[in-house]
């Protein structure tokens, strides 16, 4: 049931994952930090895929784009970027489309700008290496996108450096640099998880404008159900390197239907209401060596059963738009 209408949805979708799962070399022993993902992102369009650390989010981003080592991670299945597979492209070629048709904002905006060079070097560099374009051309295009992106004095902003400007400022500059070639598809990897709220819902509503103007899909990751359901229309929760539910973002708010995402959703503290001590879920993540015969979760969850512990649950068609890897 879970293949039902895939084809009509592939043909439909700026990005199609299928199958993807990424296994590690470390010293000898396997890892298998990504398993059998699937998924689908329509043009302009928000997917989140949310889980807590650990869970395979930051894995999955950079196995999209290729940025694993290859000397030490493996990684199969399909990655198609509007219907052209991109797994298994030369590097060459990838080097071509990342930037250009597929973008990405990293975690951490404070690490990922190069502090010797200046915001006008790192913004421009992209539309020289992917664009046809004169060196004047290019700045007035990096002013633009700059102003685009809620920077008042854009022009002056060039020939600043990253350690003088703020946090909420280094990810809107980011954001720039990614969006600069007009990509089809966006990935977002915990873009608002180092800023303090009122910055992050400036980030959140200039994501959802450039959304709009550019046309762009957005595959967003994050731990914080909060902004999900502030941005996406779609949600695929993943928890030790599966997908274990996927719904509409209305649908899987209203009625979640796995036990993990009961228990994320439990643990959003709440702004109104009795105070009372935040709901937190017990244990973690189980290693990437380690993965229990069974059901992933059955050591935290409230529901297990004997055959949580004996069999892994396929991710499941229970709706027309809600799949779920449950066995209750």
């Amino acid at each position: 049931m879970l293949n039902q209408n895939k084809s009509s949805r592939i043909a439909d979708s700026v990005l199609s994952v299928s199958n993807l799962s990424v296994t590690f070399d470390v010293t000898g022993r396997k890892a298998e930090a990504v398993t059998g993902i699937d998924f689908t992102i329509p043009k302009g369009r928000t997917l989140g895929l949310v889980g807590e650390s650990g869970s395979g989010k930051s894995v999955t981003s950079l196995a999209l784009m290729q940025l694993l080592d290859p000397r030490i991670s493996t990684v199969s299945g399909s990655v198609c970027l509007n219907s052209q597979e991109i797994l298994g492209l030369t590097e060459k070629r990838m080097q071509q489309i990342r930037g250009s048709e597929i973008a990405m904002i990293f975690q951490e905006p404070m690490t990922s700008l190069n502090p010797v060079y200046t915001i006008g070097n790192q913004v421009v560099e992209a539309l020289l290496a992917h664009k046809n374009i004169s060196m004047s051309a290019a700045v007035a295009e990096a002013v633009k996108v700059l102003s685009d992106v809620g920077i008042a004095d854009a022009q002056s902003m060039l020939k600043r450096y990253p350690h003088e400007l703020s946090g909420g400022m280094k990810q809107r500059v980011m954001i720039a640099m990614a969006v600069i070639c007009k990509p089809q598809l966006l990935i977002a990897d915990e873009p608002t998880t180092a800023l303090d709220v009122t910055v992050q819902a400036q980030i959140l509503e200039l994501l959802q404008s450039l959304q709009q103007e550019y046309g762009m899909s957005i595959l967003f990751i994050t731990h914080d159900l909060g902004v999900i359901a502030e941005i996406a229309h779609e949600v695929c929760v993943m928890y030790a390197g599966r997908i274990v539910e996927r719904a509409s973002a209305a649908e899987l708010f209203a009625a979640p239907r796995h036990p993990y995402t009961e228990a994320l959703l439990k643990s959003v503290p709440l702004l109104s209401g009795e105070r009372k001590r935040l709901f937190s879920i017990a244990g973690s993540v189980p290693s990437i060596f380690e993965h229990p015969l069974g059901c992933n979760f059955q050591d935290r969850c409230n529901f297990t059963f004997e055959h949580c512990v004996k069999e892994e649950p396929e991710l499941s068609q229970i709706s027309p738009a809600h799949y779920c890897a449950c066995w209750r």
